[in-house]
């Protein structure tokens, strides 16, 4: 397939200066650690020298690696980790709340990603192998290397890349360093102010061979998430409107989703140099991310058996239609807080026993958490109401009700739940390194090394206290006069087209689950629906009071991997061009065991006044499942740099990597996800997943054609086997079919499941350039610009429903900046941008793909010294106040808009 390459998508890099504060280092997690090039202990100070010094790096390392650093400590530009990285070629965010979380590289999401801090693997609390960015305010890091390519010394799990992300050593600054910051921060949606602080104490003693460093970093966000979206589109038949093998959406929502976002982060590290053959150094981190939200929202569940009217596209999608009161609008009350943790601590001791010998040992720990079960919150409070939906427009989809939707006297109950998911993971990890050089000679140096890491993955479902649940389901009782309020979220969606509803109603969930657990209501709601009074109570009784119950979509994975490398450097001359680098092979061993429950469903059975959802019967217990699979891997690589002059270098790299699999897509359970007529939907895992494995080259060139400047051009091939895709298939489920529904009392389910599917091409083309304006007359000579842009494509970059061997994130992507600096004045203008790629696979809802459109973001930020201790600046994010879109197969199938707003700070900074 044909590389998607548009002249207009090359562009720029960075905010910020794109440096190395340490060179890299691939095996080592400290500064002083042997590397490849010079400038170990060189501490940024300004915009262009870190440029510079950036350039240094890349130009003398004979591993492809893109690195980043703070001009000085606690100095990058950007609010978090991501936000830092996304300035590098190649690599692209993903956002939540406005904020970078995850990072893709080459168009490898970031499950396809081993992050290391300080060279150590790190703890995610995700339920897969993705690790949050977000969770580290990027005033604690000095900086983060980028490997696009592998040598044997590097921890496996990368085939999009290893970011290796740095912590300041106290060794590397003379004496005592003291730095303060401050700012405040605005919401522009929100109308919100918060504020941040930055604190850092360094300090040398003993004549420099023992020091002590600690910083912390408070941040806190008051933001404003405004959404319009359907959760997707599913093929159904439209009896009334005499329709079949439609696509049709499920749903339409306006949501508000007022934030609290709260970044705690605290970094502490002690090194002694015992000698000059023996350095110890102890760190640790730890870092609290809590996430405070609560949405209100009015929502349109569209049930194809009340479609009255409807009218298709060329490709079968219901771009219009009408239904009649038997559908149900409804105003939903919920939480998705994230109360996450982050700790982490290690120790490393380097001993050189003579000049040519060093060896390093390293052992560490971390955990990651999120406790959120029990916490999130999920009420409905509806009513009948007959809509009409229309997407024929260029705007948004409309939305009209023939009964409105502020109508405070209408709501009547239907479900209410207290759920979440606890998900903790620990990882401890030893390394053992050892180099040998050599006096001369083709072969520089020997390396060897072996590797143990002990991961332990727990995602456990709890509910807490009042579930009510589905004991309300059918909207038969009006809920309490009064608990129903007017709500407008403001300024939603003013000017984006489409009359859909922009204020609706809202309620307190805690006084829903008061009502609901009252005994008048659970006695009204057994009259409603015919049963004997005092049952609902009765039932409700119980379940209260209970501390947890723990449920079947529970699970953990034990994950133990032993490995060991050889690696030979090597440094020679072919005709008379200096040529150096490095081959070896990696070898490792995994040992998964998983557990979790299969979850029995014995019935589904009809809710009464409601034809929208059938009611789950499920066992009062799960059957436990364990599986345990083992497999070896040896992953051979091979680097080389050639010198064709002072100012060309070319590189040449060659590899195997692996990915193991998302550790959520091992766990052996199904569960049940989607309970409605003609669209029964399950979900189920497969611990017998081989690992992807792919075979990667790349070819670079690089011209350094003046002081400060440089073009690069590079290219890469990666074949990935064992492609792991989520394929949709009907399943049937034994049930007792009580109330007659099924023909055979077989329920057919459309079931998802990982599982190795085949093989897929990746490949791309990376462009870099950096230039300063220094020829200019004064004072535009302060002036410089750096550019980059990454295109990138694959075998099957392209998807319908039921093609499972798409890349998720596979994108072409380009950032920008035009930067100043001049006489204590800094100032850029930065520019990032990624095209369109496929985001999810395949929908919970009907199993067809995300796309997330094409996106540009434009950030600002400036800075003046007023003295050479206190610098005034301002930053400003999305300044265009720039929204996020998504959409299904085809191209009128909206899914989704997010406006997430504007963010501006200003702050001071003191630096002694």
């Amino acid at each position: 397939m044909n590389l998607r390459a548009s002249c207009a998508a090359i562009a720029f890099v960075a905010a910020f200066p794109v440096a190395a504060q340490t060179a890299a280092d691939p095996e080592g997690p400290g500064p002083r650690a042997e590397v490849d090039a010079p400038g170990d202990e060189i501490v940024v100070t300004g915009l262009r020298a870190g440029l510079s010094r950036a350039i240094d790096t890349k130009r003398n390392s004979d591993i492809i690696v893109d690195s980043i650093a703070s001009e000085d400590l606690g100095k990058f530009p950007d609010t978090n980790v991501a936000e830092s990285l996304q300035r590098i070629t190649g690599v692209s965010v993903d956002r939540s709340g406005g904020e970078g979380q995850f990072i893709s590289v080459r168009g490898f999401g970031p499950q396809f990603n081993t992050v290391l801090v300080n060279g150590r693997s790190i703890a995610t609390e995700n339920a897969g192998r993705a690790f949050s960015f977000d969770l580290l305010a990027a005033e604690l890091i000095s900086g983060a290397d980028v490997y696009k390519s592998s040598n044997a010394g590097i921890q496996d799990g990368g085939i999009g890349a290893t970011i290796n992300i740095k912590t300041a050593r106290p060794l590397d600054y003379d004496g005592q360093k003291i730095i303060l910051s401050g700012q405040a921060n605005y919401e522009q949606l929100a109308d919100e102010f918060a504020g941040d602080g930055f604190a850092l104490y360094s300090n040398t003693s003993a004549d420099g061979r023992l020091g002590i460093l600690a910083s912390v970093s408070y941040q806190r966000r008051k933001a404003l998430v405004n959404t319009v979206a359907t959760n997707g589109y599913y093929r159904t038949n439209l009896p009334l409107a005499g329709l079949t093998n439609v696509n049709f959406a499920q749903n339409y929502d306006q949501i508000s989703d007022a934030q609290d976002r709260e970044r705690i982060g605290v970094n502490g590290t002690v090194q002694f140099e015992a000698s000059d053959k023996v350095l110890l150094t102890v760190d640790g981190l730890w870092n609290k991310f809590t996430v405070d939200s609560t949405a209100n929202s009015v929502g349109h569940f569209f049930s194809p058996g009340s479609a009255t009217s409807a009218t298709v596209d060329g490709n079968n999608t219901v771009t219009s239609f009408s239904q009649n009161a038997t559908g149900h609008t409804d105003y939903i009350n919920r939480t998705f807080n994230r109360p996450t943790e982050l700790v982490a601590f290690g120790a490393n001791l380097q001993w050189s026993p003579s000049d040519l010998i060093d060896v390093t040992l390293d052992s560490s720990y971390s955990k990651a958490t999120s406790n959120n079960g029990g916490n999130e919150i999920f009420a409905v409070i509806g009513f009948n109401n007959a809509v009409t939906f229309n997407n024929t427009g260029s705007g948004l989809p409309d939305l009209t009700a023939a009964n409105g939707f502020v109508d405070t006297s209408v709501g009547r109950a239907h479900f209410a739940t207290r759920e979440g998911f606890d998900r903790s993971e620990e990882k401890y990890e030893n390394r053992l390194d050892a180099t040998f050089r050599s006096e001369g000679g083709f072969i520089d140096a020997v390396k060897v090394g072996a590797y143990f890491q002990d991961l332990t993955k727990r995602n456990t479902l709890v509910r807490t206290e009042a579930n009510v649940g589905c004991a309300y389901c059918g909207y038969a009782i009006p809920v309490g006069a009064g608990l129903l309020q007017p709500f407008n979220p403001g300024n939603f969606f003013n000017n984006a087209g489409g009359n859909f509803p922009r204020q609706w109603l809202q309620f307190n969930a805690e006084d829903y689950f008061t009502f609901l657990e009252s005994t008048a209501a659970a006695n009204a709601q057994d009259l409603a629906v015919g049963r004997p009074v005092g049952s609902l109570a009765a039932f409700l009784a119980a379940n209260n009071g209970y501390d947890a119950i723990v449920y079947p979509d529970s699970f953990a994975v034990k994950e133990r991997v032993i490995g060991g490398y050889v690696q030979s450097d090597f440094k020679s001359e072919i005709g008379g061009l200096p040529i150096s680098g490095n081959f070896g092979v990696r070898y490792t061993r995994t040992r998964v065991n998983s557990r979790g429950s299969q979850q029995e469903l014995l019935d589904l059975r009809v809710i009464a006044n409601d034809t929208t959802s059938y009611t789950g019967v499920f066992s009062p217990t799960a059957v436990p499942v364990t599986r345990i699979t083992t497999y070896d891997n040896f992953l051979p690589s091979f680097n080389a740099k050639i010198d064709f002059s002072d100012d060309v270098i070319g590189r040449f790299a060659a590899s195997q990597t692996v990915t193991r699999p998302d550790l959520s897509l091992l766990a052996p359970r199904v569960s049940f996800t989607n309970l409605r007529p003609g669209n029964l939907q399950a979900a189920g895992g497969n611990p017998e997943l081989n690992p992807y494995k792919s075979t990667n080259f790349d070819l670079t060139g690089e011209w350094y054609y003046q002081p400060g400047g440089y073009f690069t051009v590079s290219a890469f091939y990666k074949r990935v086997q064992d492609f792991v895709g989520s394929s949709v298939a009907v399943e049937p489920f034994t049930i007792a079919n009580a109330d007659n529904i099924f023909p055979g009392g077989a329920a057919p389910f459309n079931v998802q499941r990982p599982r190795n599917l085949g093989v897929i091409d990746v490949y791309g083309v990376e462009v870099g350039f950096q230039h300063n304006l220094t020829w200019l007359p004064a004072p535009f000579d302060g002036f410089g610009v750096t550019a980059n842009a990454t295109f990138v494509d694959s075998s099957s970059a392209t998807t319908a429903a039921g093609n499972t061997l798409a890349l998720e994130g596979l994108g072409n992507s380009q950032n920008a900046v035009l930067f100043y600096e001049k006489s204590g004045l800094q100032a850029r203008l930065a520019y990032n941008h990624r095209d369109e790629f496929i985001q999810t696979l395949a929908n919970g809802t009907g199993g067809q793909p995300i796309f997330f459109r094409g996106y540009g973001q434009f950030d600002a930020s400036a800075s003046y010294e007023l003295t050479p201790y206190a610098t005034l600046f301002v930053e400003g994010v999305n300044i265009t106040n720039a929204k996020t879109r998504t959409r299904g197969e085809f191209d009128n199938q909206f899914l989704s808009i997010v406006d997430t707003g504007a963010r501006y700070s200003v702050g001071a900074r003191f630096n002694f």
